[in-house]
C-alpha cells in the first residue's frame, strides 16, 4: 500500500529522530495493534491529507512508502503500520500536484495550508493606496471577533493541523519580522495583533463555512475578506496598543501609521 512520510534533512523523523534509508525495509517487532493508543509502536506514514500534521517547515520532505502487515489507522492524521519501506522523495513539483489534486477532494484549502502565501515575499510599488487604507479600518472593525470566531467556527480535525502549518511556515517568521521592526517595547501587543491578521487568512482556508460565529456579517461572506486582501496584496497590519500600522517587503518596514483615536 502506498503512503507518504515527512522527514527532517537527512531523512529523519521529525518527533523519534529516528534515520531512515530509501530502500530498506523496516519491521516493527512489537507493534501496538491497540486503537486506543494513537501514539506507539510502529511506523507511521499518511495519505496525502496526512502530512499536514507535520507540515513542510524548515525544508522537510516528503517520500513515497510502501506499508504492509498489521495496521492501525485512527484518523487522516495517525497510521501506523508493521512494516514500511521508503521508496523516494517526491519532487517539489509533484508533491504539488498531488496535493492540489487532493486538496480538491476535500472541505478546505489543503494546498495553501501547506504552501501558504507569506506577504512580506510579495513585491509591491507605490504608496499605500485609500482602497487599502480602507481594508485596515474595515479590519480594525472586525479584528477583535477573528480568534474565537476562527476556532470555534472551524472547529474540526484539520483546524489545528491549518494552523501549526500556516503558523510554523509562515507565521512566525511574519511575526517576528514585524516585530522587529516595530521594536521590543510593544512585541506582545504587536505579535498577538500579526497573528490575529494569520487566523483571517486561514479562515479564507475554509470556503466551506457559511456561517462564521460571533461576529454578525452579511451571509455568504467572509467577515474577515479585509484582512485577508490585505495578506494577499503584501500588506501586514499591526498594533501596538496605540498606533495600527502596515507592513510590508523584506525586513516588514512600516509603509503606512494609523493612530487610533
Amino acid at each position: 500500500m502506498k503512503r507518504y512520510k515527512v522527514l527532517k534533512e537527512g531523512m529523519i523523523s521529525p518527533f523519534q529522530n529516528f534515520k531512515y534509508e530509501i530502500g530498506k525495509k523496516y519491521v516493527c517487532k512489537d507493534f501496538d495493534d491497540d486503537k486506543n493508543e494513537d501514539c506507539s509502536n510502529g511506523f507511521y506514514a499518511t495519505g496525502i491529507e496526512g502530512i499536514l500534521y507535520t507540515n513542510l517547515s524548515n525544508n522537510k520532505k516528503v517520500y513515497e512508502c510502501e506499508v504492509s502487515g498489521k495496521s492501525v489507522e485512527i484518523d487522516q492524521f495517525k497510521m501506523r503500520y508493521q512494516n514500511l519501506k521508503i521508496i523516494r522523495e517526491i519532487p517539489m513539483p509533484e508533491l504539488k500536484k498531488l496535493v492540489k489534486a487532493e486538496s480538491d477532494k476535500l472541505g478546505y484549502d489543503l494546498y495553501h495550508a501547506l504552501f501558504p502565501i507569506n506577504p512580506l515575499e510579495i513585491k509591491r510599488t507605490g504608496k499605500v493606496t485609500d482602497h487599502e487604507k480602507a481594508l485596515l479600518k474595515q479590519w480594525i472593525a472586525v479584528r477583535y471577533s477573528v480568534r474565537d470566531s476562527v476556532r470555534d467556527s472551524v472547529g474540526d480535525s484539520a483546524r489545528d493541523s491549518v494552523r501549526d502549518s500556516v503558523r510554523y511556515s509562515v507565521g512566525d517568521s511574519v511575526g517576528y519580522s514585524v516585530g522587529y521592526s516595530v521594536g521590543d517595547s510593544v512585541w506582545a501587543s504587536v505579535w498577538a495583533s500579526v497573528w490575529d491578521s494569520a487566523r483571517a487568512y486561514i479562515s479564507s482556508l475554509f470556503p466551506g463555512i457559511k456561517k462564521w460565529k460571533y461576529i454578525e456579517y452579511e451571509g455568504g461572506k467572509n467577515p474577515f475578506q479585509s484582512c485577508i486582501d490585505l495578506w494577499h496584496i503584501g500588506l501586514v497590519p499591526s498594533f501596538d496598543g496605540k498606533t495600527w500600522r502596515l507592513h510590508a517587503g523584506k525586513g516588514a518596514k512600516i509603509v503606512y501609521e494609523l493612530k487610533e483615536k
